[in-house]
């Protein structure tokens, strides 16, 4: 397969996983992939690190954008015909864009998202290993809209589609001028491939767990900053305007109440988790009585705080 392929690789003070990313985008089998590293003004050691590698294009962004700018840069710098996502402190398996690209060809997609293996620090299989089920998973199969957004509504347990990772054709992001969401610094990939589906983009999912997501045991109880949220609220808000605007041209679907109903779940699970959020922050910093207040208020932020509190006790005995 005669396909040029880019890997870009948003890096923030990530120079002790570096190494170990670009060597498995370097192992990459049935292709020579342009590796292109974009430095979001990193503080640590990164520019340093990337002096060993000769061969890898690296960017240095002027000031810190987040990683929704970084990919920007990226996908504009990119010379291969497809471009794939790869996380600083995340790996692949040598065979990975080969495969990705046998299902791009076969279905005719323009995006074709990778199914993972969560692995901890050491590449280990953790909370379950594989993400999906390959045998569940058909690579044929175009996701719609409804599809995609009944599989990222922010639920304890859910297996959002958001968390995987995309291979772009780069002619579709240059033709369509799609590109991330500037203002978001977490879900960015659900809304890049929510907007692309929205367009009309033929997105599939790959079924092979051949992306290593570095994930923290128990990272339940990790915090998210609710300044974050907001910026997600605020771009679901957008979307939701666009996508079910009378007369607008989704032309993946129609805007239907199914659709309408499953945006507005979504926005009560991420309004609880800015909830949550704000209640850990101020019991963080001691604000005991204004995160009682809060939780008084709002018994499902209330339930997630419990369970978020349950898990960082968990983690702290002996063999948590």
């Amino acid at each position: 397969m005669n396909l040029q392929t880019t890997i870009m690789i948003a890096a923030y003070n990530a120079a002790r996983f570096l190494p170990k990313s670009i060597a498995s985008a370097r192992a990459q089998t049935g292709l020579t992939p342009e590796i292109l590293v974009v430095d979001d003004a990193s503080s640590d050691e990164t520019p340093q690190i990337m002096r060993d590698f000769p061969d890898v294009r690296y960017i240095q962004m002027p000031q810190n954008g987040g990683p929704s700018v970084a990919r920007n840069r990226a996908i504009e710098a990119a010379t291969g015909d497809w471009i794939a996502v790869l996380d600083a402190d995340d790996d692949m398996v040598p065979g990975r864009l080969s495969t990705m690209l046998d299902h791009a060809v076969t279905a005719d997609a323009d995006i074709v998202l990778g199914n993972f293996t969560r692995v901890d620090i050491h590449g280990v299989p953790v909370n379950g290993g594989v993400f999906l089920t390959p045998s569940e998973v058909d690579p044929l199969h175009h996701l719609t809209l409804e599809d995609y957004l009944a599989s990222n509504q922010m639920t304890a347990g859910e297996k959002c589609l958001g968390y995987l990772k995309p291979l772009f054709r780069r002619e579709y992001l240059m033709e369509t001028g799609l590109r991330y969401d500037p203002a978001l610094r977490n879900s960015e990939d659900y809304h890049i491939i929510a907007a692309a589906i929205a367009e009309g983009a033929k997105v599939i999912i790959s079924p092979e767990p051949d992306y290593l997501y570095q994930q923290a045991e128990g990272s339940l109880s990790a915090t998210v900053p609710p300044k974050y949220i907001e910026a997600l609220l605020a771009a679901d808000a957008e979307f939701a305007t666009k996508v079910l605007a009378p007369g607008a041209d989704t032309r993946a679907e129609k805007s239907t109440e199914r659709l309408a109903q499953m945006i507005d779940i979504r926005r009560t699970h991420l309004e609880t988790l800015m909830a949550a959020e704000v209640v850990m922050t101020q019991l963080k910093n001691r604000q005991i009585i204004a995160a009682g207040k809060l939780c008084a208020t709002n018994p499902r932020a209330r339930k997630l705080v419990m369970t978020k509190l349950s898990e960082a006790v968990r983690k702290r005995l002996p063999g948590g």
